[in-house]
């Protein structure tokens, strides 16, 4: 009568194992010793370690989640002190510009609550400060400073008193086609995430619209807040989805105390129960030798029977009590293993995907100038490392305003895809290639020389020349200039990229579909 429900207890436990194990792969990479600390409890689990032991390293994982709460408070506070240095009004209320302006650009102030927000803030920024130079040749060079700093000290305060209204009738002037397209690009990314295509809409219709500098501001602000209000819904996100998991896996950690609890219980009372076995069988012993006759042996040991019947009936009605206990927590607690599987999977696949539209251009589905700067990063970081040769190509497509003007802005757009399929099918799979912004397209060339490079983009510059691309009733063809440079001595990505640009330029000046490459200055 006692081995089956031992025998349930057994599988119960090994049940609770398998779920508390599973459970372990929901907290993984949110920090290096929380993984270490789960992989521990796994292997505790599976050597069939004692529950004092597993009840111990679960108060290890407790204490880790408490510090990790501890550190998020923290994070939060720096996010707070760094949104508070780049508040717009800050930025813009020493800028030498007319009060209108100002005013304006007030309106754009907006908080942030991450970190991606603030670049995002900051590519709005080069945009303006792309056009801002080139309004201001004349200008002189502005003190090495901060990203924003530089927005608009380019204008000296002096100068600006001197020839104010020149400044302000630049500022009322027609706003480029660069500039345009820039913003429109900006808009582009916001426009991959379904929730935000309606308002990626508006923004195309008020950029195609813009007759002057100074209603940058609406636009910049639409952009800012879109941006932010995506960023605080990630942030939300997760921040819901953590404290989801400190409460279910505080409710695993009171299960385990429950079972050690258990499992005491049933230590003991199956003691007792021994104990009061071996007591009856002593019993009926010394009843056996005393007695007189055989009817009072009969009567000591039917009277000894029942005892012992009655311990083990009450034995297994306990540990039925206790089962069912044990067997309803275990529902429970699967039914929150479960849940947080369904949610971590789901967090899992929309990061993945918000990851994948943030480091992709909507139009082209190449990466982006984010992604660039991430792989550049890694490339750089090994070639200082190996020394390995490594390239950088400037690609930019001629004469690409013309297209736009002459087959209407589709057109560029399909120009624009066709050209990024055939250098993302031309290169090979180590290289690298994204959209840099407008007709520019950017490629790493990891273990190739600059004379290699050089035969390689010519070929690939042939290709697109013999391209036809289709649109409508028409058969379009263009030509690309291409600058590179190759990473020397102790160069920094902003040298090469430079160089790269200035070897561009020359294929330019050369009358373009030409690819120039350009060398560091040799120290003599």
């Amino acid at each position: 009568m006692t081995d089956i429900p031992i025998q349930e207890l057994v599988e119960q436990q090994a049940e609770l194992k398998r779920c508390v194990s599973r459970l372990s792969f929901v907290g993984m990479g949110i920090s290096q010793d929380l993984d270490e600390s789960l992989k521990d409890l796994r292997e505790l689990i599976k050597s069939e370690a004692s529950v004092e032991e597993v009840k111990q390293q679960v108060e290890v994982i407790s204490k880790l989640l408490l510090t990790l709460e501890d550190e998020k408070e923290k994070l939060d506070q720096k996010v707070e002190v760094l949104e508070q240095e780049t508040n717009f009004f800050h930025l813009f209320k020493n800028s030498p510009l007319p009060n209108e302006l100002k005013l304006a650009l007030k309106k754009a102030e907006k908080s942030s609550s991450s970190s991606q927000a603030i670049k995002i803030s900051k590519s709005i920024v080069d945009v303006i400060l792309d056009y801002v130079s080139k309004i201001n040749d004349t200008a002189p060079p502005a003190k090495q400073g901060g990203l924003f700093s530089n927005l608009f000290n380019r204008l000296s305060k002096k100068d600006f008193k001197d020839d104010s209204a020149s400044v302000s009738d630049t500022l009322t002037s027609n706003v480029p086609e660069e500039l345009r397209s820039s913003l429109q690009h900006l808009i582009e990314q916001l426009s991959a995430i379904d929730h935000y295509r309606e308002i990626a809409t508006k923004l195309n219709e008020k950029v195609s619209l813009l007759n002057s500098i100074m209603e940058l501001a609406d636009i910049l602000e639409l952009i800012t807040g879109a941006f932010v209000n995506i960023a605080s819904h990630e942030h939300e996100q997760l921040e819901r989805f953590l404290k989801s998991l400190d409460k279910r896996i505080e409710r695993v950690n009171t299960f385990i105390s429950n079972t050690s609890h258990y499992s005491q219980v049933i230590a003991k009372n199956s003691e007792q129960l021994d104990q009061d076995i071996q007591g009856s069988v002593l019993d009926i012993k010394t009843g056996v030798e005393t007695a007189t006759s055989l009817p009072e042996v009969k009567e000591q040991l039917y009277r000894k029977m029942d005892m012992i019947v009655s311990k083990v009936n009450q034995f297994c009605i306990e540990q039925e009590s206790e089962r069912e206990i044990l067997h309803k927590s275990i529902e429970s607690l699967q039914e929150q293993l479960r849940a947080t599987e369904d949610e971590s999977s789901r967090l899992k696949e929309e990061f993945a995907a918000q990851r994948m539209r943030a480091q992709t251009d909507p139009l082209t589905h190449l990466p982006n100038r984010y992604s660039y700067n991430e792989r550049l990063t890694q490339e750089y970081n090994r070639w200082r490392r190996y020394r390995s040769p490594l390239s950088l190509v400037i690609c930019d497509i001629d004469h690409f305003k013309q297209v736009n003007d002459q087959y209407g802005h589709e057109a560029g757009d399909e120009v624009l895809k066709k050209v990024a399929h055939f250098l993302q099918v031309s290169l090979r799979e180590s290289d690298f290639v994204a959209r840099f912004g407008g007709e520019e397209f950017i490629i790493l060339l990891p273990e190739t020389p600059l004379i290699d490079a050089t035969k390689a983009m010519n070929k690939l510059r042939q290709g697109i020349k013999d391209l036809i691309i289709p649109f409508e009733n028409y058969s379009i063809s263009v030509a690309v200039s291409i600058g590179i440079s190759e990473f020397e001595n102790s160069d920094t990505a902003k040298a090469v990229f430079s160089r790269a640009d200035q070897a561009l330029y020359r294929a330019k000046e050369k009358g373009r579909d030409q690819v120039c490459c350009q060398r560091a200055q040799r120290n003599h």
